[in-house]
């Protein structure tokens, strides 16, 4: 029997040079065939059909600042080039044995990986990709503020899932991805020097979508919506993007209009506080003007739109302060949406066209 220990108890194993292997090869054709060939494949271009899928992995060291961040991921350059993503933009990712499972998240990072198919988030990113699990249903419903993500079957989970660059589905009616838990968007252009958006309309913050149309019809207006819906209650969990997050090459009709300068540019919003405030970089007078024009279309009963206590809803890092020269940003609870949400959109549209008059709501609701 032979011993392949010495008497300190090392284990010698063949550990052969690079010169050494090169040199063996070299004197093999068959050998070196193989080496050229692995050599080429390991150097090629990588193509979408060889990484169709993805390993979802937990946040690596470094990553702390995702740690609380349900949206957004990171992935190789490599596997992003060969969907023809990048930085920024977003993804639709989906489990291959569910496909009811599936979200939008952002590309928030590029971060090179071995191999080079994975995928980073937190653990709460990865529960939305299991909207079925009972306790996500507990803490989501589309008339209340949803709830974070909590424990899911695959928080602590490795798993794969598929990749598109498809965010709205650019084939489907209302009706179609209303009934298919699907996401839309839709463009209404009218040669206006004013637009009125809801980044996150149909299920996913409601009423947003009915807000920026009526007001774009009665001002003359071009609209840009999107429509999302979901199973049972999981359509803001699955379609969310930040406003400040969204990407202009993920959503084409938007990209249509990225680079127009409008004058103004109103966002119709939801948030979790209560009542109505009118946010924006827009001088101050116009943000006084929306104000107004909404309380005086609300009931005296309604709670009153205000002007926010601090600059937390200012500044040029939402989309509409993208979109216009002058943004104003309409942070709305939903209780306040699903009462008056024609009120609301009507008061916005009278301050912004001379042409839409303000009718006071006597209807308490």
């Amino acid at each position: 029997m032979t011993n392949d220990s010495d008497t300190n108890g090392r284990i010698d194993r063949f550990n052969p040079s690079r010169r050494s292997l090169l040199t063996a090869m070299v004197g093999t054709p068959a050998a070196l065939g193989l080496a050229v060939g692995s050599y080429q494949a390991a150097t090629s271009a990588i193509s979408e059909a060889d990484l169709e899928t993805c390993l979802v992995c937990s946040l690596a060291d470094g990553q702390a600042e995702f740690v609380e961040d349900r949206t957004s991921i990171s992935a190789d350059p490599r596997l992003l080039s060969a969907h023809g993503l990048s930085a920024g933009q977003q993804v639709r990712l989906s489990r291959p044995d569910d496909s009811s499972e599936f979200a939008v998240y952002t590309i928030a990072e590029k971060r090179p990986e071995a191999p080079e198919d994975i995928v980073r988030m937190s653990d709460s990113a990865r529960c939305r990709l299991d909207l079925g699990s009972a306790e996500l249903q507990a803490t989501t419903d589309e008339t209340n503020c949803p709830g974070p993500a909590g424990d899911c079957s695959v928080s602590d989970e490795e798993f794969d899932a598929e990749i598109t660059s498809t965010i709205p589905n650019p084939s489907l009616s209302e009706s179609e991805a209303r009934e298919q838990g699907e996401l839309i968007e839709r463009l209404d252009e009218n040669g206006s020097d004013r637009i009125f958006i809801a980044p996150h309309g149909g299920a996913v913050q409601p009423k947003t979508d009915d807000q920026a149309e009526h007001a774009a019809d009665l001002a003359g207006a071009t609209c840009w919506r999107t429509k999302g819906w979901g199973p049972d209650a999981g359509a803001f969990q699955r379609w969310y993007v930040p406003s400040m997050a969204l990407s202009p090459e993920s959503y084409p009709e938007l990209e249509t209009i990225a680079d127009t300068d409008f004058d103004v540019a109103v966002d119709f919003g939801g948030v979790c506080d209560t009542g109505i405030v009118v946010a924006g970089n827009a001088p101050l007078s116009t943000l006084e003007s929306v104000r107004d024009s909404i309380n005086a279309a609300l009931p005296s009963c309604a709670e009153q739109a205000t002007l926010p206590a601090d600059d937390g809803l200012t500044g040029d890092g939402l989309l509409v302060d993208q979109l216009g020269a002058d943004s104003v940003f309409l942070a709305q609870s939903y209780a306040t949406r699903r009462a008056y949400w024609r009120e609301i959109a009507t008061g916005a549209a009278a301050a912004l066209s001379e042409d839409v008059e303000v009718t006071a709501s006597g209807t308490c609701r």
